[in-house]
């Protein structure tokens, strides 16, 4: 089960997900919008969705499963999201190939921008926060040794 101390830091992450995801969801919209004819865009714009849908379930999923004390209702209730999402997946995929004014290979390329999204966010927040705490040790450290040199 997750601690209640990563959750917070856990949903933040997932919103900031779902958040850049329909921004780059958005732009795509105005992308098609500019040029139609452009089957790349619309595999992209299909495959965002799809994985911008996908996240928002995801995240569901986590904050619901937060709340249930067995541990094999739990992993029971994630596993049947984890099919809703595959189904998404392989009907995204499935569509993009039955439509041919939208490229397939775009539509899986748009299906991992949340995934590349979540991923980039975890690492920049985490090089933040290893620079963050080395910060304040250097605080510390030179806050010891002016003492240290004063009472000397």
């Amino acid at each position: 089960m997750l601690s209640s101390q990563t959750m917070p830091n856990l949903e933040v992450q997932l919103k900031r997900t779902v958040k850049s995801t329909a921004i780059i969801v958005a732009c795509l919209v105005l992308a098609v919008a500019i040029d139609y004819q452009n089957v790349v865009y619309k595999g992209l714009l299909i495959g965002s969705l799809a994985s911008l849908q996908n996240a928002i379930l995801l995240s569901k999923r986590i904050n619901k499963v937060a709340t249930i004390k067995d541990v094999g209702k739990a992993i029971a209730y994630m596993r049947r999201g984890f099919f809703i999402r595959l189904i998404i997946i392989m009907a995204t995929l499935w569509l993009s190939i039955r439509i041919p004014s939208v490229s397939v290979n775009a539509a899986a390329v748009g299906l991992f921008v949340a995934p590349i999204l979540s991923i980039s966010d975890f690492f920049i927040t985490v090089i933040k926060e290893s620079v963050l705490k080395s910060k304040a040790l250097d605080n510390k450290v030179n806050q010891i040794k002016r003492e240290g040199g004063e009472k000397a």
